[in-house]
């Protein structure tokens, strides 16, 4: 029986050995399949980064392809409107120098049948028709900010408010 158990002793311990062999082995295994994980995981997480960051650079540039058609149309606009500044600060430095005191009937006539007409026969380039003082001596957030002080919106309102804003003598506001 000495023998036997002897025998079960060095394979226990043979057993054991491969036991302690298999488990420091499958500790190693864990470690790594864990640091591969982690590593796969980062990879995952930074994939859907540039997934995200990819499909909004897709974005941004199929907005930025359609504001190049916009970006073309108004920059011949202003190449156009660069030709017929001339004759526009023409046009606006003499409204804001002699039609302050007329009403608007009066200035529209002298501004579009006389002022225009005449720029065109002496071929100065400028807007025709379509000329807007409310555009060319003042903007929208302005022309807003009177409107919410209580100016009227009309034309002739938006004009004596240029008149008191832009030009270089002090104006004569009368109340009717």
């Amino acid at each position: 029986m000495g023998i036997k158990k002897e025998k079960a002793e060095a394979e226990l311990a043979t057993i054991q050995h491969n036991l302690a062999v298999l488990t420091e082995s499958l500790a190693k295994l864990n470690a790594q399949k864990k640091e591969k994980t982690d590593i796969l995981n980062d990879l995952e997480a930074k994939a859907d980064k540039m997934a995200r960051r990819l499909n909004s650079a897709d974005k941004l540039i199929t907005g930025l392809g359609s504001e190049q058609k916009r970006w073309t149309i108004d920059m011949k606009n202003f190449q156009e409107d660069k030709i017929r500044l001339v004759g526009d600060c023409l046009t606006a430095s003499s409204f804001l120098s002699y039609l302050g005191p007329f009403n608007f009937t009066l200035r529209r006539k002298m501004l579009f049948e006389d002022w225009k007409v005449d720029l065109a026969e002496k071929e100065i380039p400028s807007k025709g028709e379509d000329f807007r003082l409310e555009n060319f001596l003042t903007g929208d957030v302005e022309t807003a900010r009177w409107a919410s002080e209580g100016l009227p919106s009309d034309e002739l309102s938006i004009q004596n408010g240029i008149l008191t804003n832009q030009s270089s003598r002090w104006p004569l506001c009368i109340d009717p």
